[in-house]
């Protein structure tokens, strides 16, 4: 269990800057969501590495002593909970091997979506007012966002069955349909409403 809740740490970890891309791109959204999801991206690279600052700082802040053998345990006079806390802290720069990745992959996608936007607004070509995505979610069927009634429609299978299938996949795997389901929900639009026809 632990090496599977591991490798859905690691891949949520390298999936995020991406997944913030894609969701800029699908959305089409405007130049200054654009901008605060670029930001979220540099910072979520470097997060980190900021951590471990913290972690040190904190440690010389209240006298922390860094002892034990082959790995570096800090203990706090006083408060044994801080020093557990500055270790975790301070070892938090191993996470930047995942995050610096995904940020920068996640920095060029928006950065991409950025340019093409400010593009198409400079040139004036009106973008229609209906988002032309491949997959929608359903606005039929749904009982919170309308993702699994959009996959079991697409794909043609049983919507109970897609419903079982998340909520499995939330719990007994670590989570990982949850984040999933986040992602569409984000990513892709719900279907336009249909046009009032006209009588007459």
């Amino acid at each position: 269990m632990g090496d599977i809740f591991s490798l859905v740490i690691i891949t949520a970890l390298l999936f995020f800057g991406p997944a913030l891309s894609a969701i800029a791109i699908r959305r089409s959204l405007s130049i200054p969501w654009q901008l605060v999801l670029l930001a979220v991206c540099v910072f979520y690279s470097i997060f980190p590495i900021l951590l471990t600052l913290g972690g040190t700082g904190l440690a010389e802040r209240f006298a922390c002593e860094a002892g034990g053998r082959g790995i570096v345990i800090y203990k706090c006079p006083g408060t044994p909970w801080l020093g557990d806390v500055i270790t975790f802290m301070t070892f938090a720069h191993w996470g930047a091997i995942f995050t610096i990745p995904s940020g920068v992959v996640g920095f060029v996608g928006l950065l991409i979506s950025l340019i093409l936007k400010r593009n198409r607004l400079r040139t004036g070509v009106n973008t229609p007012e209906r988002p032309t995505a491949t997959f929608y979610r359903s606005r039929r069927r749904k009982v919170v966002a309308g993702v699994c009634a959009a996959i079991a429609q697409r794909w043609g299978l049983s919507l109970l069955g897609v419903r079982v299938a998340i909520v499995v996949l939330s719990v007994v795997i670590t989570g990982i349909g949850l984040p999933i389901y986040l992602w569409v929900w984000l990513a892709f639009p719900l279907e336009p409403s249909p046009e009032p026809t006209q009588v007459g």
